[in-house]
């Protein structure tokens, strides 16, 4: 199953309103994904950035979500997706498990 990159995978989650998470518990789980993401990022490169997602925005479908983000953030975001899989319903988690096969997670 070819779910796409990150970021179509989030305006999907987002736009869809029959996938059997509210748009307010995917961003606490995409929020919670982002603070994991940040300490793994601080305790394996030192550096003291922030990673965010642009999920706060009004428009969605134009809207790039997961930002500008480097090679070794998106590692610790893939490996915080992995650590939280268990934090999500069967839809999502299926979606994020075909996303981590094809990234190689």
């Amino acid at each position: 199953m070819r779910t796409g990159g990150l970021n179509e995978i989030l305006k999907a989650l987002l736009d869809n309103d029959n996938k059997g998470i509210s748009n307010q518990e995917l961003i606490c789980l995409l929020q919670k994904i982002e603070n994991d993401a940040t300490e793994i990022y601080h305790a394996k490169y030192g550096a003291d950035e922030k990673i965010k997602f642009n999920i706060d925005c009004d428009n969605t479908s134009n809207a790039n979500l997961i930002g500008r983000q480097s090679a070794k953030s998106l590692q610790c975001i893939r490996q915080c997706i992995k650590k939280n899989l268990d934090l999500m319903g069967e839809d999502i988690k299926t979606i994020f498990q075909s996303y981590l096969t094809e990234c190689g997670e």
